[in-house]
């Protein structure tokens, strides 16, 4: 052990190491609380604003959809950042990388991958019961800032131009409105590396796809198959897409 080396440093890399880990058990403990009480939060607020009237497929769609576009933006986000990033350097198990990424998404925030987690986290609260979005909300939440000040440390070590690109950019709440430039930028990264990105990002593409089908209809034979379906549509991405673009 280093001598400069706190205990507590210690932990918290050894948390960033098994952040992956970290932040999925908070989820399934939610899912089980979700299934012990099923009753999702934008029930309660349909509650609120309707009483005891019937639930129609209208108004459940309605009160879904604001989760449905947090995890969607969410997701868009991290897709985006990955795509620039690239997989290895998004699951990598140490902060930083050998080089500075500040293009794409990361012109706008310097966490996107993060920012991007917890859209997708404030959406699935507000499908789950109260207890289960305590959960989700209460620990991966500060997981997440955890880890990005984890990075933001070891980025301003092994490169000094770090401070600069600080100085422009904000952590996670980008400034508005928002330049056309960097959002552009964003984009074309999944024109260039999409289907790996995609790949990287298979388990929270397969949610997206459950959760989109479980807005259309509360079957949950839907769900299963279209998060089954989009699981093998992203972990085969590399493929089709050399195939859509004409590529051998």
């Amino acid at each position: 052990m280093p001598p400069h080396t706190r205990p507590w440093e210690l932990l918290a890399q050894g948390a960033y190491r098994l952040r992956i880990l970290l932040l999925g058990i908070p989820f399934i403990f939610a899912m089980v609380e979700n299934a012990r009480h099923p009753f999702p939060l934008w029930a309660f607020f349909y509650q609120v604003l309707q009483g005891d009237a019937p639930l129609s497929s209208l108004w459940r769609r309605l009160l879904m959809f604001p989760a449905l576009g947090l995890y969607a933006g969410g997701f868009f986000l991290r897709l985006s950042a990955t795509a620039t990033l690239g997989g290895r350097t998004v699951w990598k198990p140490s902060p930083g990388s050998g080089k500075l990424y500040t293009g794409g998404a990361l012109g706008i925030v310097r966490h996107p991958i993060y920012l991007g987690s917890a859209a997708m986290i404030s959406g699935l609260s507000l499908i789950s019961s109260p207890q289960g979005a305590a959960l989700i909300l209460g620990v991966d939440i500060p997981l997440l800032s955890l880890f990005a000040w984890l990075e933001e440390r070891s980025l301003a070590v092994t490169h000094p131009e770090y401070a600069d690109y600080k100085k422009r950019i904000p952590a996670v709440l980008p400034r508005l409105p928002l330049s056309r430039g960097p959002m552009k930028d964003a984009w074309n990264a999944l024109g260039t590396e999409g289907g790996r990105a995609l790949r990287s990002e298979a388990a929270n593409a397969a949610l997206l796809g459950g959760f989109i089908a479980f807005w259309l209809t509360p079957d949950l034979r839907f769900f299963w198959g279209s998060a089954g379906l989009a699981l093998i549509a992203a972990l085969t991405a590399p493929v089709w897409e050399k195939l859509l673009r004409g590529h051998p």
